[in-house]
Order: C-alpha cells, then sequence, then structure tokens
C-alpha cells in the first residue's frame, strides 16, 4: 500500500524546506503548486489568485493536487500540501465547499497521520507568493488543524527544531 504523507500547515512554516530536505534523501516529494500558480499568473497578470479569484484558484490547486494524488507509485511519497489545504484556506474565509471538492478530499485519503508546521515567527518570511503577515499565518495554521481533524485525519505538529530533527522526527512518527 502507498503511504501518502502530507506535509501541512500556514505559510512560512518550513514545509518546503522539509520536503526539500526528504528529497536529498531519496525520497519521492510532490512540491507545492500554489506557488507556481501564483508565480504564472503574477507573468501574466491573471485573476487566478488567492486574492483575486479564490474559486478559480482552489479550483486549480486542487485539481493540480489530485494528479499529484494519483501520480503516486511508491511505497513512502511525500506531498508539500494536500487537497485538505485548500478546503482549510475555504473555511477560513467562510466559503461553501463545493460537493465536488468534498468528495475528492474524501476520495483521495492521504495517510491517516498529516504532518503540520506550527507557526514560527522566527523563520517566518514574506516574498511575492507569500503575502500573508505573520498573524494571518497563524489564523490559517488554526484552520489547516480544522480541516484535517473535519476530514479525520490525527495531526502530528512538527517541533520546530533544526531542519535534520525535523525530517527525523516526521520520519519515526510514520506508521
Amino acid at each position: 500500500m502507498i503511504k501518502r504523507i502530507a506535509i501541512s500547515g500556514a505559510p512560512g512554516t518550513g514545509k518546503t524546506s522539509l520536503i526539500e530536505e526528504l528529497a536529498k534523501h531519496n525520497y519521492t516529494c510532490h512540491p507545492e503548486v500554489s506557488r507556481e500558480i501564483i508565480a504564472a499568473q503574477f507573468k501574466i497578470d491573471g485573476d487566478i489568485t488567492p486574492w483575486r479569484d479564490l474559486n478559480a484558484f482552489s479550483n486549480m490547486v486542487i485539481s493540480k493536487r489530485a494528479d499529484q494524488f494519483k501520480s503516486a507509485k511508491n511505497d513512502l511519497e511525500f506531498f508539500d500540501r494536500s487537497i485538505i489545504d485548500s478546503l482549510a484556506y475555504l473555511l477560513k474565509d467562510n466559503l461553501p465547499i463545493s460537493k465536488e471538492w468534498d468528495a475528492l478530499a474524501k476520495k483521495h485519503k492521504y495517510h491517516k497521520r498529516v504532518f503540520i508546521t506550527p507557526p514560527w515567527e522566527e523563520i517566518y518570511q514574506r516574498d511575492a507568493e507569500r503575502m500573508e503577515d505573520f498573524k494571518t499565518a497563524t489564523t490559517i495554521h488554526k484552520y489547516m488543524v480544522k480541516a484535517y481533524e473535519l476530514y479525520g485525519y490525527e495531526i502530528i505538529i512538527l517541533p520546530k527544531v533544526k531542519l535534520s530533527e525535523r525530517v527525523k522526527y516526521l520520519l519515526d512518527h510514520i506508521e
């Protein structure tokens, strides 16, 4: 059985660094798709961003994340976010989750344990695709936890330790 491990959390909490480190250890890892979509939209002055059209953006992100999910073929694969993350942003903005997206989230079940990187002000940085301030990131964290719990996942909060220790902690807590 393929273990699809979701690494989630608010923006700027170290998810991508963790994914990159796991890849260096020869694990199959799937990158975050949101940042690439946002960057592409900025290049064309497009509207498919979380700030201009959250529904269109969510639809594109969820579609790409579903494709990533289906592409998994190794015993153990890691994902920089999952379908559930998109739903968490909708919950945060008090927007409805469509029946289609709910069904996708229920059909594409990741490993029962999701690893969440908590808000960590010392490493938080804004950039072109990450416009949220730290306070907003802290709010997003709460909705990530809520969304994963809503879909029946066990939450494992990763410790705020150096990257090599985070990797070890994560690997030690996969069943």
